[in-house]
């Protein structure tokens, strides 16, 4: 452990595409050397952060919008290394009409990657996009 300066764990997103590229930081720990010794790093050691609203996890075609984990640890000897672990933040689906009444911003962390629409959902959205490049000069 002696090795260790310190460890930064943030809760992130960004996005890419077209345009200009942002970058947001939710939530933000650093933890120095003095703070490490206090530390079990053999055992596994979680973190809690409320989510907020927005920005939503988002696959388009032009721009994404990606969350994740990063933990940055830095050695003695000026070394750095970084481990990300991406997730998808997404609104959360009601299971019933009871649950209808509750806020919709309250939202999940989902941990698998968003269904993927079947080629005949897609069909009508494809042939429209197609006839449109057909009618362009």
């Amino acid at each position: 452990m002696s090795e260790l300066e310190s460890v930064e764990i943030s809760v992130l997103w960004h996005t890419e595409g077209k345009g200009d590229e942002d970058l947001g930081v939710h939530y933000f720990q650093r933890y120095d050397h003095s703070d490490l010794q206090n530390i079990q790093l053999k055992e596994r050691n979680g973190i809690q952060c409320v989510l907020p609203a927005s920005p939503l996890s988002y696959q388009g075609h032009l721009m994404q919008i990606h969350w994740k984990i990063r933990v940055r640890v830095f050695l003695a000897d000026g070394r750095e290394v970084v481990a990300e672990q991406p997730f998808y933040l997404v609104a959360h689906q009601p299971e019933s009409n009871q649950e209808l009444g509750m806020d919709p911003s309250v939202l999940e962390a989902c941990h698998d990657p968003p269904q993927r629409r079947s080629l005949a959902a897609k069909l009508p959205s494809v042939i429209s996009r197609l006839r449109g490049r057909r009618s362009q000069p």
